[in-house]
Formats: C-alpha cells, structure tokens, sequence
C-alpha cells in the first residue's frame, strides 16, 4: 500500500515536540551551569579552608558513603538472597581498604592540580594513566562478576586480557600523555612568571566557572580510516594519529589488546558533531 503523505496536522505536531525538546534541552543547560559554579564555588571555598587537610576529609565523607552503598548492597541481598549482588558485596568488602587508597590519591591530585599548576603539570601524564588503568581494572572486575552469573566464556577471556593487561594499558596512556606533554612545551613554552598563592586561587576559580568552553574528545570524521578514534585523539592532542595508530598497532600484538582498547574508544567517544559521518 502507498505511504499515506503528512498531513499538515502531523507536520505541526513534529515542529511542536521539536521545539519542546530543545528549549527542555536548553533548560537543562542552565540547569547545569548553574550548579557548576556553585560546585565550583564550593570547591573552592572548602580547599581554602581546610587546605592540605581538606582531601582527607572528603575522602573520609566519601569512603562513609561508599560504605553506606555496600550496607545497602548487603541489605538487598538479605530481601532477594541473589548470587550476583553477593558477589558484587564480597568483591567491594575485599577492596573497601584498596578503594580509600585510590580515593585518597585522586583527592589530593585533584587539590595539587588546582593550587599548584605548574609543580603538577609534570606528573599529570601519570595521573591520567593510572586513573585509565583504574578504569580498566574496575571494567574487567565488573565483566568478571557479571559473567560469574551468565557463564559466557567470551565474557571471560575479554575481562582475563583486561586485566592481565592493565599496566601495558598504563604505560600506553602514560607514553601518550608525555609525549602529548613534551609536544605542546616544545610548541608553546610557558612564560616563567611567579604567580601569588592568590592569584593562582581566581585564576582556577575563573578558569573552572566557564565550563561550558571545555575542549571535547571526539573521534574525528574528516581523518578516519574506521571509526575515527585515532584521528579524534590527534585532534584533541595536537598530535599527528599516525603515532596513535602505530602504538594501537604495536598493543594489538600484545594479547590483542590493542583491538579491545580501540572497540571500547570507538563505542564510548562521541562523532564529532561538526564532521561529516554519511561518506
């Protein structure tokens, strides 16, 4: 039977639920910006006012609520009695000490990042590749407990090349966080200018209001030769994507980590929304 054409009725509904949608969406980002300055604001007041002390103390307040999400884990599971959430209680018991730890570094990483700049800029490669192989120990945890109730033997030999593979994962981000690093010294070096303790305290605060100018990662459109990531990553870096695709080679030999590494990047990084995606 011919499709019945779209009476002006319908065409006027469309338009309606449209405009619906973006002014709910616009809504929705004054919404956030909002609460990004006052987190900011907060964030800033309460660095100021515990100073070095102050990533314990959140670290503490958040290790308590961490602990009140496992009791209400183990409380469920006394009303349902399931394998799945008794594994995921156990697993987060085990590691309760290992998670304060990982809690307590971020925590302070975060505070250097923000009051001393320039000291920390050197060791923010190894921050970001110990947060990625954290990421990916957590993910092959996560495949493991999930497979312990599904039995699907893919499942398992996806998460044993995980996590048999995290420091290799953690020297790959480690090496392409340096290099990244040593590329935009060389590029743009830094004047050697001595900053107050206070004027370091609004730049961050200025700095951290405007949110909405935050550079994105995409995976790139315009210099692709499968899903984009490796061109996404040399436009985010300012980095040639034949180094990232050699060194996606080179992990690929490795377990084929490199594959694994490149599904997971090529289903969690958006398009770019400015390339074109229909060539």
């Amino acid at each position: 039977m011919p499709k019945k054409k779209a009476t002006k009725k319908d065409k006027d509904f469309d338009r309606r639920v449209d405009d619906f949608a973006e002014e709910v969406e616009r809504i929705g980002k004054k919404i956030e910006k909002r609460f990004d300055e006052k987190g900011c604001e907060w964030d800033t007041w309460f660095h100021r006012t515990f100073g070095v002390v102050g990533p314990l103390i959140s670290t503490v307040f958040g290790i308590l609520i961490f602990g009140l999400f496992v009791w209400l884990i183990s409380f469920l599971n006394g009303l349902i009695g399931s394998v799945f959430l008794t594994n995921i209680y156990n697993f987060l018991m085990i590691n309760m000490g290992l998670f304060f730890l990982i809690f307590l570094f971020f925590s302070y990483t975060s505070y250097f990042s923000k009051f001393w700049k320039r000291e920390y800029k050197p060791f923010s490669p190894l921050v970001t590749a110990i947060g990625v192989a954290v990421f990916f120990w957590l993910l092959s945890q996560a495949i493991f407990i999930a497979n312990l109730s599904l039995g699907i033997s893919a499942f398992f030999n996806l998460a044993y090349i995980i996590d048999v593979n995290i420091f290799t994962i953690f020297m790959f981000f480690l090496i392409i966080g340096y290099i990244v690093l040593f590329a935009k010294e060389a590029c743009c070096p830094e004047k050697d200018v001595k900053e107050t303790s206070k004027t370091r305290t609004k730049a961050v605060k200025s700095k951290t209001i405007i949110s909405g100018n935050m550079k994105r990662l995409y995976r790139s459109g315009k210099d692709r030769i499968l899903g984009g990531v490796c061109g996404g990553m040399g436009e985010y870096f300012g980095i040639d994507p034949v180094i990232i695709r050699l060194l996606f080679v080179a992990l690929t030999l490795v377990w084929g980590v490199g594959i694994v590494m490149y599904i997971i990047c090529w289903i969690v990084i958006p398009r770019n929304p400015r390339h074109d995606w229909k060539e």
